[in-house]
């Protein structure tokens, strides 16, 4: 079945559904009990948590923001890399925003950190599938940041801790005027380095980072402001491999900085409306050098990226509420590629840890424009305890490509311009057929553009389109004694139209990468968060999910690269004398790998190759992690407060393993381990 006969069936589930609810009347006084302002956007797994319940949470260094690695669905991505991976979804498929501006990454090179200030974290809400009309350009999940209201006053804030050292002010300069401030400062490496006597970087990379927020609000009216909003992001990560044959000497940099600068108009007109208009542009910057040996490789990115995004929502009569407004994206980017990267690696690549590349030399530079223009439209109508949430997004996607080195004789550049349409209908249905029972199902069509990355007329094809998803999830939320929440939800996601690489053997140049690629994904969870007695709260996560992919019409159905098939989450906290007791155990399937079989010598290259089994037919073993933390909150008086933190991360010393690592001539393997345990304590002082 292709996509659009998957999405016309969902469609159906859905409409069945509503049809069943409607032979059921009520009243609608109960379900005023679910009504969510951010009903538009959400569906049956949506989730949202505060940052103050956020940081509290073990395993992530009182950084809000990575509480993300425990909400359902989201796999554990593999040690350093801080990629964010969601039911299955390649790092590259889902997106990420602050209060409408979107972020490349949200971690830091070296994942230990995300790219935001806690301290200008609001909540943080997680849409890993089914999400409405108002957002595009992502086959996977969203997760958006919203940012902490700016107060009257003069407040501050100083953290340190073991990994880095962050401050916050905040001011109000005038009736109308108010400004905050927020940057963090790394020094883990430097620490770390002396407190060990020699450089860890030559076994593995310790990363450099900064960051930074600013903030200014002004108030024109009691309903109506702007803000503006500076943020950036800076990370170098560096690794070595220093050996007596200077053939053998490795080493490795990664440098990437991001920019933005964004504006927006907010109001709040009478009867529950709200209007926002928020245009920004950014800078991303991006380089990789590497040298194994004499063999030199880089890859450069220059990006300058702008945007739009306006939306007005109101009710327009009682039962009926309209969602309207346009997001538009556009990246003109300047990349770069020469050395052994003859075939950049990307999911689905069969490889090994650590292998040098070939000694092939390739260069290539090409430029690209992507604009998105996306016009939607999203409505809620209420049927007694029913509502019915009908979206449709339109897209008109501008691809410019061109080619500037090198240059084959007098042929001109290898690229071109065009333009591609896409329709995205998207349905969400609610009922609650009780006060404390929901039941929730959606369906869309989801299309996002190709990475320009891919769009290289040398190592990928600038012809590349569209890929397409349609996400198919139903749901339920059950509230029992008003102490204990149950969500479950089942999922199905299929992909085609992805990037995948050419099956041939020798594909004609420009056409490394095509177009064939299909998949799906699908699965259920389960959570149950308890607020019991005496200040003892907890939560359960299980998710099961499978995540397939098909390069070609006729290659093998594999594993996904990143699919995990279980993941288990479990938090506590108890709160006795003021002081904070926490723990959290995490267990996940292990990430699927390709077997070496066997090796041959290949005399050009003078090494070993791998032959490979299976193309994810293994998996590492199973990750499994309990992390525990304490903290307490001192107060002094006059508003000023001192918390103190000790968070110890894998509190049984846990070796598990984060890779495979083959003798040089694959006859022996062992497992790359992870993190041992780590104490880091820290403290901040807020006034």
């Amino acid at each position: 079945m292709n996509g659009t006969g998957i999405w016309l069936a969902g469609l159906c589930l859905c409409w069945a559904g509503s049809v069943w609810a409607a032979g059921n009347p009520s009243d609608g006084s109960a379900y005023e009990t679910i009504v969510r302002a951010n009903d538009s956007a959400t569906g049956p797994l949506a989730t949202t948590r505060s940052a103050d319940e956020a940081r509290t949470l073990p395993g992530g260094f009182g950084d809000a923001l990575r509480a993300v690695e425990s909400a359902p669905g989201v796999a554990r991505a593999q040690l350093g890399s801080g990629q964010l991976v969601i039911f299955g979804a390649a790092p590259a498929e889902s997106r990420v925003y602050i209060e409408g501006i979107e972020l490349p990454a949200l971690y830091h090179l070296g994942g230990l950190r995300t790219v935001l200030p806690t301290a200008m974290v609001k909540e943080l809400t997680l849409l890993p599938a089914g999400y409405g009309a108002a957002y595009g350009r992502a086959l996977g999940g969203l997760l958006l940041i919203g940012e902490r209201a700016l107060v009257d006053g003069f407040h501050g804030e100083l953290s340190v801790d073991l990994l880095d050292a962050g401050a916050q002010l905040l001011a109000t300069l005038g009736p109308r005027l108010r400004v905050a401030a927020a940057g963090r400062y790394s020094y883990l490496d430097r620490a770390l380095s002396a407190i060990s006597g020699q450089a860890l970087g030559d076994f593995f990379p310790l990363p450099r980072y900064q960051d930074f927020q600013v903030r200014a609000q002004l108030s024109l009216r009691k309903d109506e402001s702007v803000t503006a909003t500076i943020l950036g992001s800076g990370d170098e990560l560096r690794r070595a491999r220093v050996q007596l044959d200077a053939a053998q000497a490795q080493s490795e940099t990664w440098r990437r900085d991001f920019y933005r600068f964004g504006l927006r108009y907010e109001r709040h007109p009478q009867g529950g409306a709200h209007l926002s208009v928020t245009p920004w542009v950014g800078l991303d910057v991006s380089d990789y050098v590497a040298r194994f040996g004499d063999i030199p490789a880089r890859l450069s990115r220059r990006e300058i990226r702008y945007a739009l995004r306006a939306s007005y929502a109101a009710r327009i009569v009682t039962r009926l509420f309209l969602s309207v407004g346009v997001d538009v994206l556009g990246s003109v980017a300047e990349l770069s590629r020469e050395g052994t990267l003859t075939r950049p690696p990307r999911e689905g690549d069969r490889s090994v840890f650590g292998q040098s590349p070939g000694r092939e030399i390739n260069t290539d530079t090409w430029s690209t424009h992507i604009a998105d223009f996306a016009p939607f439209l999203s409505l809620g109508v209420r049927l007694g305890r029913l509502r019915i949430e009908p979206g449709l997004r339109v897209a008109g996607t501008l691809l410019d490509v061109s080619r500037l080195l090198p240059r084959v004789g007098a042929a001109p550049p290898l690229g071109g311009r065009r333009m591609v349409f896409s329709v995205e209908p998207r349905l969400v249905l609610r009922y609650q057929p009780a006060q404390r029972l929901t039941l929730v199902a959606t369906t869309g069509l989801y299309h996002q553009p190709p990475e320009p990355t891919d769009l290289s007329a040398v190592f990928g094809n600038p012809t590349l389109g569209l890929s397409r998803a349609v996400h198919v999830v139903v749901g339920a939320e059950v509230t029992l004694a008003d102490r204990v929440q149950l969500e479950g939800a089942g999922f199905y996601r299929y992909l085609d139209q992805l990037v995948a690489r050419s099956p041939s053997p020798t594909p004609p140049l420009s056409r490394l990468l095509t177009q064939d690629g299909t998949g799906q994904s699908y699965g259920g969870q389960i959570s149950v968060r308890l607020s019991l007695w005496r200040g003892l709260s907890g939560s359960v996560t299980y998710s099961a999910s499978r995540s397939e992919r098909r390069d070609a019409p006729t290659a093998p159905v594999r594993l996904a690269d990143f699919d995990q098939t279980h993941l288990l989450q479990a938090s506590a906290r108890y709160v006795l004398w003021g002081f904070g007791f926490s723990m959290r155990l995490r267990f996940t399937s292990g990430l699927p790998r390709s077997d070496v079989q066997g090796a041959y010598y290949d005399s050009f290259g003078d090494r070993y190759q791998p032959i490979f089994g299976v193309n994810n037919g293994i998996r590492l073993p199973d990750f499994v992690q309990l992390d525990a933390r304490v903290d307490r909150d001192f107060s002094f008086g006059k508003g000023v407060t001192l918390a103190v933190q000790l968070e110890v991360q894998n509190v049984t010393n846990h070796q598990n393993a984060e890779e495979i690592a083959y003798r040089f001539d694959f006859t022996e393997r062992d497992y790359i381990t992870g993190l041992p345990t780590i104490a880091v304590l820290g403290i901040r002082l807020s006034y």
